[in-house]
């Protein structure tokens, strides 16, 4: 069993747009072993209030699926991901479990280095709200702790069509490589409707 809390460590890409975030991630170490991941994350109204959520997301092991899902209601499918290049710059090719091709990205990563830290981003903003899955009722609530360094990146999408559900046409207007980084997922907070402006989290 991998129950919470988790920490992960590993580099990515982080697109913003003006719909969403598409985040582009390799693990290296996590409670699960190494996987890869995309999603696509929006800022939603939720019994909370304004939270971001995942909406779409692939993930390249059965263990993540298994425990994302469980732990923290994030709505993980299985996919297969064929890396093109080298780490600062190639291509993705991420393909669904009957073979189809679920996205295709390339991606260009800059050599200078900014450490950064989630602790700067308003607490709403780095807590997750997830519908309970799988029979699961109510929401959880997932502040998220993080830190590494960021440099100016390119992500060129191919396209997201794959994705469940699709996401809108992303147009990235910044986007960041994280060569490094440390993210912790706690256990997660049910949320309690009566008393949530009152907590930690609150927001919005």
């Amino acid at each position: 069993m991998t129950p919470p809390p988790w920490t992960l460590t590993g580099r990515g890409l982080i697109a913003l747009s003006a719909s969403g975030v598409l985040m582009l991630v390799r693990y290296a170490s996590s409670p699960v072993g190494p996987y890869d991941e995309l999603l696509w994350a929006e800022l939603t109204r939720t019994p909370a209030g304004w939270r971001p959520q995942v909406q779409a997301i692939v993930v390249s092991t059965e263990e993540s699926v298994v425990w994302g899902r469980r732990n923290w209601g994030i709505p993980k499918h299985l996919a297969r991901f064929d890396w093109l290049g080298q780490e600062r710059w190639g291509e993705v090719r991420v393909s669904g479990e009957d073979g189809a091709e679920v996205a295709r990205l390339g991606y260009e990563v800059g050599t200078w280095r900014v450490p950064v830290r989630t602790g700067l981003l308003p607490p709403p903003l780095r807590t997750l709200a997830q519908p309970g899955l799988d029979g699961a009722g109510g929401w959880l609530l997932t502040p998220l702790e993080a830190s590494g360094r960021v440099t100016p990146a390119r992500l060129t999408v191919g396209h997201l069509r794959g994705l469940t559900p699709t996401p809108p046409p992303v147009r990235p207007l910044l986007t960041l490589g994280v060569p490094d980084f440390r993210l912790v997922f706690p256990v997660p907070q049910p949320l309690n409707t009566g008393r949530h402006e009152k907590t930690a989290t609150s927001g919005g």
